[in-house]
């Protein structure tokens, strides 16, 4: 598991290219499809690829696969997810 906090202010970034939205990134590096929030104590469907970055960690920046509700939390909010789920975001 990892501790992660939402990335506010990642909207303009765009995703790489061949990729039209951070959901399709996240999807051809884990080779499958969004199903649940990645947040382990929801269990609403993902709808984004959330920003995050670890706690604990370096400042990388990863994309999660999240529900509208959890993608609000705000940086006071650090919520678990699990490391399987981190995609690294190559800026």
């Amino acid at each position: 598991m990892a501790l992660v906090k939402n990335i506010h202010g990642s909207a303009d970034n765009t995703p790489p290219s061949g990729c039209s939205s951070w959901k399709e990134y996240w999807e051809k590096a884990k080779n499958k499809k969004f199903s649940s929030c990645s947040c382990t104590s929801c269990f609403q469907r993902a709808v984004v690829g959330g920003h995050v970055k670890k706690v604990y960690g370096s400042n990388e920046w990863y994309i999660v696969p999240l529900c509208a509700s959890c993608n609000s939390y705000t940086n006071t909010n650090p919520f678990e997810v699990c490391d399987a789920d981190l995609v690294r975001v190559v800026k």
